[in-house]
């Protein structure tokens, strides 16, 4: 039976614990109030056991999670110890697949001509096809990203070969070592008007919104201007156009957290905040690119 990582085999053992009690299908809420961790980060591990066969999961309003018979006989065995390798994410093209890796041997890493990686995967692989781009991680442990062509695959073996092309390594930096710290923000109240000279003055594309109390409540663009312009309703308050949504970062947290939250919702942004909620900088991914080292 495979060994998990520890992250892996804590949050299948909080899986089993919350079903013995409940006898019923946990939600991923649940897992990640009992272990104090983000929910998605439940639910992307999730995905990885469901697909080695930990867990069986139930859609609805009563669904959730229930571990397998495999389950049960892994956490019940006393001679399981976690290893040191991973299980990383991988993507074809930007979109993650239900596939990951669990090793990958480099090969010819000195050789122009042969720069290969043979990636030894879990899931299936028959959806993946010669020829596509792939990026495999970034690691947790080793926080690598190979990106690359896939050029061979054995179904048999559950392996890929990808003939690379960049490797990027995240070092372990704050965010408060990398961001920008002179943010400019507005306040709801100030008119579109207002806001546009700002963007001139200072030649930015966004504005964080703050409120009386001086947290973060929106983001303003020069698209959002824009709009206000083709409606004639620059003296409108910047609270009626402003985006909600806003794309926040803590200033304890590391670049590669900053690094995931930029792939996933495929932007190149982050306002930084404190513990307060309030707005104390800003980082980019030109910002965080001058700390990871890339070899090509």
């Amino acid at each position: 039976m495979e060994r998990l990582p520890n992250t892996y085999a804590t949050i299948l053992t909080a899986l089993v614990e919350l079903y013995n009690a409940l006898r019923r299908p946990i939600k991923s809420r649940e897992i990640a109030e009992k272990l104090n961790v983000n929910e998605g980060t439940i639910r992307n591990i999730m995905i990885a056991l469901k697909i080695m066969g930990f867990i069986d999961s139930k859609t609805g309003p009563y669904g959730g999670y229930i571990p397998t018979q495999k389950a049960f006989e892994y956490i019940k065995s006393p001679n399981v110890s976690p290893i040191a390798h991973e299980i990383v994410p991988i993507h074809i093209g930007s979109m993650p697949v239900n596939v990951y890796a669990v090793g990958i041997e480099i090969l010819d890493l000195l050789n122009p001509f042969g720069n290969k990686a043979i990636v030894r995967t879990i899931g299936d692989i028959r959806s993946v096809r010669i020829g596509e781009k792939v990026r495999i991680g970034p690691s947790l442990n080793t926080r690598i990203v190979i990106e690359g062509t896939v050029v061979d695959k054995s179904v048999t073996s559950n392996e890929i070969v990808v003939q690379i092309d960049r490797i990027m390594i995240i070092p372990r930096v704050k965010i408060s070592d990398v961001m920008t710290r002179n943010l400019i923000t507005i306040h709801k109240d100030t008119t579109l008007r207002q806001a546009a000279e700002i963007f001139a003055e200072h030649r930015i594309r966004a504005l964080p919104v703050i409120d009386d109390d001086g947290r973060i409540i929106g983001l303003i663009t020069t698209s959002d201007l824009a709009a206000a312009v083709a409606k004639g309703d620059l003296n409108s308050k910047v609270v009626n156009y402003m985006r909600k949504e806003v794309p926040v970062i803590h200033i304890d947290s590391d670049i590669y957290d900053a690094v995931k939250l930029m792939l996933k919702h495929r932007i190149g942004r982050l306002i930084v905040i404190d513990s307060a909620g309030k707005p104390v900088g800003i980082v980019t991914r030109t910002d965080v690119l001058k700390y990871i080292a890339l070899l090509e």
